[in-house]
């Protein structure tokens, strides 16, 4: 029998944290759950989150294959009659500085789209929905507060400081303990796996993740959440296949489990087989759409290091081009915008 290596397919898993998420979240109940227990009551108790529904056109399926578009939910106001709000979800791995500027952006595209599709978004009394930013984040370092655009731009005293806000909401989980993590148990087991990599702990902690788990054995989407995980921490971890079907064989049979950790690794270790002798067949549509916004975040890094510094050194040029995760190089244009010296730089690229 084929003895497939516990490999690493970060880079065959385009944006794996996300993709995650996003699978246990695109469940109008999980996403739901999450508003109510970590959404903040001073603002999540206005919405009807009875009325909450999936408008997103993100579609993923168990083996985390693809990811098309905004996640995003409406709702209504408890009280404004038919008044309608769209939830935005983000979801960050690393602290971003001009997150706000992000934000408008993606609400300005919105209110576009509303302008150019009135019959699809605007609301009975004839204007547009209100939209909040819903932020999930699982880093190392706490980011406590979202920056606002009043935060960035020089306003006399006078000016109201609300002028260029706009609404979000901030989840940050590098602030909660894993012992405080509340509510479903697939939200939970969701929020501790997000955690437990980002500390690098995921292996250590995979025996409490499926436990949460456990507690709905018989849920008819427990097999989905189930393959998720393991896909994902086969992925991002050095977690070994024997660990992984041990644990799963709390909830699956022996052999169910088997099958799914080789399947998964089966399917991983062909991959990387493949890999470099048909890569557009092998990595489809979503993959080449990935790649080309990769490489226009490259080049956007690299002409604003030249605009800044006027000759970038080729090893600079070199590293640069040579990341793939468009996450890393959005973290990486920030660094190119405040970066005083290439040296400063330098040092990010590192990291």
């Amino acid at each position: 029998m084929q003895v497939y290596p516990n490999i690493s397919v970060q880079t065959e898993l385009a944006h794996p944290h996300d993709l995650l998420t996003r699978y246990f979240l695109i469940d109008q109940e999980l996403f739901t759950c999450l508003l109510e227990y970590y959404g903040g009551s001073q603002v999540i108790h206005l919405f009807d989150l009875r009325s909450l529904r999936c408008e997103s056109p993100t579609s993923i399926d168990d083996n985390l294959q693809e990811v098309i578009g905004d996640l995003r939910f409406s709702a209504h106001f408890k009280t404004g009659g038919y008044s309608k709000i769209f939830f935005f979800f983000e979801h960050q791995s690393k602290k971003v500085k001009r997150f706000c500027i992000r934000c408008l952006r993606k609400l300005l595209e919105f209110y576009e789209n509303c302008d150019a599709n009135p019959e699809n978004f605007i609301t009975n009394d004839g204007k547009f929905p209100y939209i909040f930013v819903i932020v999930l984040y699982h880093g190392k370092i706490p980011w406590e507060e979202l920056l606002q655009i009043s935060d960035l731009v020089s306003l006399p005293p006078e000016v109201d400081q609300h002028f260029l806000s706009f609404p979000a909401i901030l989840i940050d989980l590098s602030q909660i303990h894993s012992e405080l993590l509340t509510g479903h148990p697939a939200l939970v087991a969701l929020l501790d796996t997000l955690q437990s990599a980002s500390l690098g702990v995921l292996p250590e902690n995979f025996d409490r993740i499926i436990g949460h788990l456990e507690k709905i054995k018989t849920d008819s989407r427990i097999h989905g959440w189930l393959n998720s995980l393991t896909r994902y921490s086969l992925a991002v971890s050095k977690i070994s296949k024997e660990v992984v079907t041990e644990t799963i064989s709390k909830i699956l049979n022996k052999k169910e489990a088997k099958k799914m950790v080789t399947s998964t690794m089966e399917e991983l270790f062909l991959k990387g087989e493949a890999k470099g002798e048909a890569k557009g067949e092998a990595k489809g549509r979503i993959e080449g759409r990935i790649e080309g916004e990769a490489r226009g975040k490259i080049q956007s890094v690299l002409r604003i290091l030249d605009k800044k510094f006027k000759k970038v050194p080729k090893s600079i040029v070199r590293s640069v081009s040579s990341y793939t995760d468009v996450i890393a190089l959005d973290s990486l244009f920030e660094s190119a915008l405040d970066c005083k010296t290439l040296e400063e730089f330098k040092q990010e690229l590192v990291k």
